[in-house]
């Protein structure tokens, strides 16, 4: 669905890589420019036999790789040729970073007036944080996210996923796709400032909505974070854990006439309720209860590690895992493919020639020139 689009990619790490990949997904061509060293998630463990590191594979595969050092001034014009043939430029990093190495968004609008141009940061493009470092834990912390996850008793936990950047990212690919279908119906280009506190404080908004009209957000003390009997997680006698969703009427009648306990029916919002329910999947194992509970209709799981999930009938069923991609399409669109992830630099012949007619000679004067670095120097670390 959007085999005419190429993009630009000069983000690295998660946030950046995951927003292209969603587009990829969606048919556009992706051209993943990094530094020589290449993307610094290549060296995150483990590594497949071919030496590929599985989190940088996961991120890019199905993209072309363009080596460039961004701090020479033939990187720096090969680079903006390239604009002028895109159709997006998605970036990452922090403000002030891409005006300094000649790529501000006019220059690069100057050279493409259709161009969308996407910056993905941690804390936005203005704002007193705007130049601060930032990780996916810092936003979520800044957030509130982490605040609502303590358990009982003890700090709040280390997240299990990335949400801040996965979000920033879902949050990146809708602006790219609103921004170029703007560009069809009006013709110009635009540039799109996405931050991925915004987008988590944004995934809250029926949070925050609650805690204005005098719903305090507390770590167990809100329906959907522990505060109520009918959705929480429990521990079972094996040790292992279930969750119960039960929030409607209908799911909680279910689940309290399966469990033989009709009188806990109008209790699914009472807090005190929550020891007996506890007590009581303490008296069975979690896959007990999966046989008792799991098609009973009543919104109930047990949790599943990683090997639990890769073996798990749904998702292998739909190919989730092996896909690595969440878009499903019916005919006529095609399932998208993933190529396995490109080393550093390994399309830039191939690309120059075919995006630019740059031949091996003139390819040849730009690598003199530094255009493409070398091993030694960390390019566009900057």
């Amino acid at each position: 669905m959007l085999a005419d689009v190429l993009i630009l990619d000069l983000s690295a790490y998660l946030p950046g890589p995951f927003a292209s990949g969603i587009l990829a997904d969606l048919g556009a061509r992706v051209v993943k420019v990094e530094a020589p060293r290449g993307d610094p998630t290549r060296a995150i463990p483990p590594h497949d036999e071919r030496g590929v590191s599985a989190a940088f594979g996961a991120l890019n595969a199905g993209k072309e790789s363009l080596a460039l050092d961004l701090k020479s001034e033939a990187g720096v014009e090969l680079l903006l040729d390239l604009v002028s043939r895109a159709d997006v430029v998605l970036e990452g990093f922090r403000p002030g970073v891409m005006e300094r190495l000649g790529l501000a968004p006019e220059v690069c609008l100057q050279r493409n007036p259709r161009l969308i141009y996407c910056r993905l940061t941690g804390y936005g493009q203005d704002g007193p944080y705007r130049e601060r470092a930032g990780h996916d834990l810092n936003y979520q912390a800044y957030a509130g996210c982490l605040a609502l996850g303590a358990g009982a008793t003890g700090p709040p936990a280390t997240p299990g996923i990335q949400t801040g950047d996965l979000l920033g990212g879902y949050a990146a690919a809708v602006g790219i796709l609103a921004a170029l279908r703007g560009r069809s119906e009006a013709g110009g280009g635009r540039v799109v400032d996405v931050s991925i506190l915004d987008a988590l404080v944004q995934a809250q908004g029926i949070h925050f909505a609650g805690h204005r009209l005098g719903l305090r957000a507390r770590p167990r003390e809100m329906p959907l974070n522990g505060g109520v009997p009918c959705y929480d997680v429990y521990p079972t006698a094996c040790g292992g854990h279930v969750a119960l969703a039960a929030l409607e009427p209908k799911f909680w009648t279910t689940f309290c006439e399966v469990v033989a306990r009709p009188e806990w029916g109008g209790r699914a919002y009472d807090p005190s309720l929550r020891p007996e329910v506890a007590a009581l999947f303490m008296t069975q194992t979690r896959d007990a209860w999966r046989v008792v509970l799991e098609n009973s209709d009543c919104c109930f799981s047990p949790l599943l590690d990683y090997d639990e999930v890769a073996a798990d009938d749904q998702v292998a069923s739909r190919g989730a895992i092996e896909r690595q991609s969440c878009l499903r399409f019916e005919p006529p669109a095609r399932e998208p493919s993933r190529p396995a992830a490109a080393s550093p630099g390994s399309d830039r012949a191939a690309l120059l020639s075919e995006l630019l007619g740059l031949d091996q000679e003139a390819q040849a004067a730009l690598a003199e020139r530094g255009a493409f670095g070398s091993s030694g120097e960390s390019g566009n670390s900057v």
